[in-house]
């Protein structure tokens, strides 16, 4: 069977960094969300105590960050373009819209990444940077926010944010990326770094007409 490489070494890792760290934070911010609860301070006491989740949660935190750090610098090293919207994910988006009301027979053809995937990552990036600002502000109040104005407005979005993330991740992202019919019982891409040929060429035909040009497949 022939593959292509899909993410390189650096990408796998910097998904795995962030998958742990959301994972644990989803784990311990929820349940100190709703400490006041009888289920969520019984959460909290089965993973050793307030102070023991707010480690967990502050630990996970700074890998998150430390994964967003790499992302960039990665980023500026690769100067990728493959995630940078284009007027074709606009019209990629119109047509596929007109073929789900049966307007038309066509659908598009896409290339590295389709709009969903852009529309995810530009998303993910943005939630981080809301979710690492009011973090640092409510871990560290003395210093970001010595007169607690803004405390308050910054705990609501950080924890709206939050719950927003774990809806997103745990419903649509895992439904598209990893569950759909045609990857079931589940994509593994984003681990091994490679994908079918045969699958790469149904999903992003224009990308792998790039790949076999250069030589690139496997």
């Amino acid at each position: 069977m022939r593959y292509v490489l899909r993410f390189d070494v650096h990408q796998r890792l910097q998904h795995l960094l962030l998958l742990t760290s959301f994972i644990i934070l989803a784990i311990t911010g929820l349940p100190l969300l709703y400490r006041y609860t009888d289920w969520g301070m019984a959460l909290i006491n089965a993973m050793g105590g307030v102070e023991n989740v707010r480690g967990w949660h502050r630990l996970a935190s700074f890998v998150m960050i430390g994964a967003g750090i790499y992302h960039i610098l990665w980023a500026i090293a690769k100067r990728p373009t493959t995630m940078i919207p284009r007027m074709k994910d606009v019209r990629d988006f119109v047509a596929d819209v007109k073929f789900a009301f049966g307007l038309s027979d066509e659908v598009p053809e896409y290339h590295k990444f389709s709009y969903v995937q852009k529309f995810e990552y530009w998303g993910a990036f943005w939630g981080m940077v809301i979710m690492i600002s009011t973090g640092l502000v409510l871990s560290y109040p003395e210093i970001f926010s010595p007169s607690g104005e803004w405390f308050a407005a910054f705990r609501v979005a950080h924890w709206e944010e939050a719950i927003l993330a774990v809806v997103f991740i745990a419903s649509w992202h895992m439904y598209f990326s990893h569950l759909r019919k045609k990857f079931f019982p589940f994509n593994k891409v984003i681990f091994t770094g490679k994908m079918e040929l045969e699958k790469a060429e149904d999903e992003h035909p224009l990308w792998v007409e790039e790949v076999i040009k250069r030589g690139s497949g496997n």
